[in-house]
Protein backbone atom coordinates (compact mmCIF):
# COMPACT_ATOMS: atom_id res chain seq x y z
CA UNK A 1 0.00 0.00 0.00
CA UNK A 2 3.08 2.30 1.07
CA UNK A 3 4.59 1.48 -2.48
CA UNK A 4 1.43 2.88 -4.22
CA UNK A 5 1.10 5.60 -2.49
CA UNK A 6 4.36 6.31 -3.18
CA UNK A 7 4.06 5.52 -6.89
CA UNK A 8 1.01 7.96 -6.92
CA UNK A 9 2.98 10.64 -5.77
CA UNK A 10 5.53 10.49 -8.24
CA UNK A 11 3.07 10.45 -10.49
CA UNK A 12 1.11 13.86 -9.17
CA UNK A 13 4.60 15.25 -8.91
CA UNK A 14 5.32 14.69 -13.20
CA UNK A 15 1.60 15.73 -13.62
CA UNK A 16 2.27 19.13 -11.85
CA UNK A 17 5.83 19.50 -13.59
CA UNK A 18 4.61 18.30 -16.65
CA UNK A 19 1.43 20.39 -16.45
CA UNK A 20 -2.21 19.19 -16.44
CA UNK A 21 -2.59 19.10 -20.28
CA UNK A 22 0.14 16.44 -20.91
CA UNK A 23 -2.41 13.87 -18.66
CA UNK A 24 -5.39 12.20 -20.24
CA UNK A 25 -8.52 11.76 -17.59
CA UNK A 26 -8.55 8.56 -17.64
CA UNK A 27 -5.55 8.79 -15.87
CA UNK A 28 -5.93 12.16 -13.66
CA UNK A 29 -9.62 10.40 -12.77
CA UNK A 30 -8.06 7.15 -11.18
CA UNK A 31 -5.76 8.78 -9.02
CA UNK A 32 -7.96 11.27 -8.01
CA UNK A 33 -10.27 8.39 -6.71
CA UNK A 34 -7.41 6.77 -5.60
CA UNK A 35 -6.09 9.57 -3.36
CA UNK A 36 -9.79 10.32 -2.01
CA UNK A 37 -10.12 6.26 -1.16
CA UNK A 38 -7.32 6.66 0.77
CA UNK A 39 -7.86 9.65 2.54
CA UNK A 40 -11.07 8.02 3.47
CA UNK A 41 -9.70 4.75 4.82
CA UNK A 42 -7.29 6.81 6.48
CA UNK A 43 -10.32 8.35 8.74
CA UNK A 44 -12.45 5.32 9.02
CA UNK A 45 -9.15 3.67 10.43
CA UNK A 46 -8.89 6.57 13.06
CA UNK A 47 -12.35 6.88 13.80
CA UNK A 48 -11.69 2.87 14.22
CA UNK A 49 -8.74 3.10 16.21
CA UNK A 50 -9.83 5.68 18.64
CA UNK A 51 -13.06 3.58 18.83
CA UNK A 52 -10.86 0.52 20.25
CA UNK A 53 -9.65 2.61 21.99
CA UNK A 54 -12.95 3.72 23.63
CA UNK A 55 -13.99 0.11 23.61
CA UNK A 56 -10.70 -1.14 25.00
CA UNK A 57 -10.95 1.41 28.00
CA UNK A 58 -14.74 0.88 28.70
CA UNK A 59 -13.95 -2.97 28.58
CA UNK A 60 -11.28 -2.81 31.16
CA UNK A 61 -13.56 -0.25 33.61
CA UNK A 62 -16.44 -2.60 33.10
CA UNK A 63 -14.03 -5.65 33.71
CA UNK A 64 -12.92 -3.85 37.02
CA UNK A 65 -16.62 -3.23 37.99
CA UNK A 66 -17.26 -7.22 37.39
CA UNK A 67 -14.54 -8.27 39.65
CA UNK A 68 -15.59 -5.26 42.48
CA UNK A 69 -19.52 -6.58 41.87
CA UNK A 70 -18.01 -10.14 42.34
CA UNK A 71 -16.64 -9.65 45.98
CA UNK A 72 -19.79 -7.52 47.17
CA UNK A 73 -21.63 -10.74 45.94
CA UNK A 74 -19.26 -12.81 48.15
CA UNK A 75 -19.24 -10.61 50.91
CA UNK A 76 -23.54 -10.55 50.57
CA UNK A 77 -23.68 -14.29 50.46
CA UNK A 78 -21.54 -14.37 53.79
CA UNK A 79 -23.75 -12.18 54.97
CA UNK A 80 -26.62 -14.03 54.06
CA UNK A 81 -25.33 -17.13 55.59
CA UNK A 82 -24.49 -15.29 59.19
CA UNK A 83 -27.55 -13.95 59.35
CA UNK A 84 -29.45 -17.67 58.26
CA UNK A 85 -27.44 -18.81 61.20
CA UNK A 86 -28.24 -16.31 63.41
CA UNK A 87 -32.19 -15.81 62.55
CA UNK A 88 -31.65 -20.42 62.91
CA UNK A 89 -30.45 -19.66 66.56
CA UNK A 90 -33.40 -17.21 67.31
CA UNK A 91 -35.71 -19.53 66.70
CA UNK A 92 -34.15 -22.09 68.89
CA UNK A 93 -33.54 -19.49 71.99
CA UNK A 94 -37.27 -18.97 71.34
CA UNK A 95 -38.48 -22.50 71.71
CA UNK A 96 -36.43 -22.85 74.43
CA UNK A 97 -37.73 -19.43 76.26
CA UNK A 98 -41.50 -20.54 75.53
CA UNK A 99 -40.87 -24.49 76.95
CA UNK A 100 -38.92 -22.73 80.00
CA UNK A 101 -41.59 -20.34 80.50
CA UNK A 102 -44.33 -23.00 80.22
CA UNK A 103 -42.25 -25.03 82.96
CA UNK A 104 -41.77 -21.56 85.05
CA UNK A 105 -45.25 -20.38 85.63
CA UNK A 106 -46.20 -23.07 87.57
CA UNK A 107 -43.19 -23.17 89.96
CA UNK A 108 -43.95 -19.35 90.45
CA UNK A 109 -47.16 -20.33 91.66
CA UNK A 110 -45.91 -22.65 93.87
CA UNK A 111 -43.74 -20.28 95.30
CA UNK A 112 -45.52 -17.51 95.64
CA UNK A 113 -48.39 -20.25 97.51
CA UNK A 114 -45.60 -20.57 100.16
CA UNK A 115 -44.64 -16.89 100.48
CA UNK A 116 -48.00 -16.98 101.07
CA UNK A 117 -47.90 -19.57 104.04
CA UNK A 118 -45.20 -18.30 105.12
CA UNK A 119 -46.50 -15.25 106.15
CA UNK A 120 -49.25 -16.50 107.49
CA UNK A 121 -47.58 -18.96 110.05
CA UNK A 122 -44.47 -16.97 110.85
CA UNK A 123 -43.86 -14.12 113.71
CA UNK A 124 -46.53 -11.39 113.11
CA UNK A 125 -44.40 -8.47 112.20
CA UNK A 126 -44.75 -5.91 109.33
CA UNK A 127 -47.72 -8.47 108.43
CA UNK A 128 -50.00 -5.25 106.26
CA UNK A 129 -46.43 -4.23 104.68
CA UNK A 130 -45.48 -8.15 103.74
CA UNK A 131 -49.30 -9.16 102.26
CA UNK A 132 -49.28 -6.02 100.57
CA UNK A 133 -46.10 -6.93 98.74
CA UNK A 134 -47.72 -10.65 98.45
CA UNK A 135 -50.79 -8.55 97.14
CA UNK A 136 -48.69 -6.82 94.10
CA UNK A 137 -46.72 -9.84 93.80
CA UNK A 138 -50.30 -11.39 92.79
CA UNK A 139 -51.29 -9.03 90.27
CA UNK A 140 -47.89 -9.40 88.63
CA UNK A 141 -48.15 -12.95 88.14
CA UNK A 142 -52.09 -12.88 86.89
CA UNK A 143 -51.50 -10.03 84.58
CA UNK A 144 -50.89 -11.53 80.96
CA UNK A 145 -49.16 -8.30 79.92
CA UNK A 146 -46.28 -8.99 81.70
CA UNK A 147 -43.35 -10.64 80.52
CA UNK A 148 -42.23 -14.13 82.27
CA UNK A 149 -38.94 -13.03 82.92
CA UNK A 150 -40.29 -9.90 84.67
CA UNK A 151 -42.79 -12.30 86.78
CA UNK A 152 -39.52 -14.14 88.14
CA UNK A 153 -37.93 -11.14 88.64
CA UNK A 154 -40.47 -9.83 91.13
CA UNK A 155 -41.12 -13.00 92.50
CA UNK A 156 -37.14 -13.46 92.96
CA UNK A 157 -37.64 -10.30 94.89
CA UNK A 158 -40.28 -11.19 97.04
CA UNK A 159 -37.93 -14.05 98.37
CA UNK A 160 -35.10 -11.90 98.53
CA UNK A 161 -36.48 -9.35 100.98
CA UNK A 162 -38.28 -12.11 103.28
CA UNK A 163 -35.07 -14.43 103.37
CA UNK A 164 -33.51 -10.96 104.51
CA UNK A 165 -35.49 -10.87 107.35
CA UNK A 166 -33.87 -13.75 108.96
CA UNK A 167 -30.48 -11.59 108.69
CA UNK A 168 -31.24 -8.25 110.19
CA UNK A 169 -32.85 -6.46 113.39
CA UNK A 170 -35.33 -4.01 113.33
CA UNK A 171 -37.19 -1.77 115.87
CA UNK A 172 -40.97 -0.19 115.29
CA UNK A 173 -43.68 1.22 116.90
CA UNK A 174 -46.92 -0.89 117.13
CA UNK A 175 -50.48 -1.62 118.58
CA UNK A 176 -50.62 -5.24 120.49
CA UNK A 177 -53.10 -7.50 123.05
CA UNK A 178 -51.45 -8.49 125.83
CA UNK A 179 -53.25 -9.58 128.85
CA UNK A 180 -56.45 -8.75 127.30
CA UNK A 181 -55.69 -5.10 126.57
CA UNK A 182 -54.46 -3.25 123.50
CA UNK A 183 -51.20 -1.07 124.03
CA UNK A 184 -48.79 1.13 122.14
CA UNK A 185 -44.85 -0.75 122.27
CA UNK A 186 -41.51 -0.65 120.77
CA UNK A 187 -41.23 -4.52 118.97
CA UNK A 188 -37.74 -5.66 118.54
CA UNK A 189 -37.39 -8.15 115.99
CA UNK A 190 -34.13 -10.49 116.08
CA UNK A 191 -34.28 -11.66 112.47
CA UNK A 192 -36.97 -14.62 112.37
CA UNK A 193 -36.00 -16.14 115.55
CA UNK A 194 -38.22 -14.22 118.05
CA UNK A 195 -40.43 -10.84 119.38
CA UNK A 196 -39.83 -9.01 122.29
CA UNK A 197 -41.79 -5.91 123.10
CA UNK A 198 -41.68 -3.23 125.90
CA UNK A 199 -43.84 -0.46 126.87
CA UNK A 200 -43.19 3.25 126.21
CA UNK A 201 -42.04 4.09 129.23
CA UNK A 202 -40.00 0.99 129.90
CA UNK A 203 -41.73 -0.84 132.99
CA UNK A 204 -43.43 -3.50 131.27
CA UNK A 205 -41.02 -6.42 128.56
CA UNK A 206 -42.57 -9.71 126.88
CA UNK A 207 -42.65 -11.31 123.81
CA UNK A 208 -44.41 -13.03 121.24
CA UNK A 209 -45.27 -16.98 122.23
CA UNK A 210 -45.37 -18.57 118.76
CA UNK A 211 -46.73 -21.93 119.72
CA UNK A 212 -49.58 -20.04 121.40
CA UNK A 213 -49.87 -17.33 118.59
CA UNK A 214 -50.06 -14.49 121.75
CA UNK A 215 -48.12 -12.02 123.54
CA UNK A 216 -46.61 -13.12 127.01
CA UNK A 217 -45.34 -10.27 129.86
CA UNK A 218 -41.76 -11.55 131.34
CA UNK A 219 -40.10 -10.41 134.49
CA UNK A 220 -39.28 -7.18 135.29
CA UNK A 221 -35.34 -8.46 135.14
CA UNK A 222 -35.46 -8.36 131.17
CA UNK A 223 -36.47 -4.71 130.79
CA UNK A 224 -32.66 -3.80 131.21
CA UNK A 225 -32.07 -6.56 128.51
CA UNK A 226 -34.65 -5.34 126.04
CA UNK A 227 -34.32 -2.21 126.53
CA UNK A 228 -30.49 -2.51 125.40
CA UNK A 229 -31.85 -4.44 122.53
CA UNK A 230 -34.16 -1.99 121.27
CA UNK A 231 -31.21 0.60 121.60
CA UNK A 232 -29.04 -1.15 119.30
CA UNK A 233 -31.65 -1.74 117.16
CA UNK A 234 -32.41 1.80 116.94
CA UNK A 235 -28.75 1.94 116.48
CA UNK A 236 -28.26 4.67 119.57
CA UNK A 237 -25.67 2.19 120.79
CA UNK A 238 -23.21 -0.29 119.65
CA UNK A 239 -24.21 -3.77 119.52
CA UNK A 240 -23.12 -5.93 122.32
CA UNK A 241 -23.92 -9.44 123.41
CA UNK A 242 -27.31 -9.53 125.09
CA UNK A 243 -29.13 -12.36 127.16
CA UNK A 244 -32.81 -12.46 125.74
CA UNK A 245 -35.25 -15.64 126.50
CA UNK A 246 -35.68 -16.84 122.94
CA UNK A 247 -36.94 -20.07 124.30
CA UNK A 248 -37.74 -22.58 121.73
CA UNK A 249 -38.14 -22.72 118.09
CA UNK A 250 -41.28 -23.26 116.36
CA UNK A 251 -41.19 -25.06 113.25
CA UNK A 252 -44.88 -25.31 111.04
Amino acid sequence: MKRCVLILFCLILLWGSAGSEDFPDTVKKPIKKSIDVRKDTQKAEDRWAKAKATLETQFEALKQEQEELILVRDQLRKSVDSYKTTIASLENKKTEISRISGELLPYLEEVFDRLGNRIDSDLPFLQDERRQRLQNLRKTLDDPEISTSEKFRKTMEAIFIETEYGNTVEVYQQRIMVEGKRILVDIFRLGRISLFFQTLDQTQSGYFNQAQSVWKTLPAEYNREINAAIEIGTKRRSADLLNLPVGRIVLK
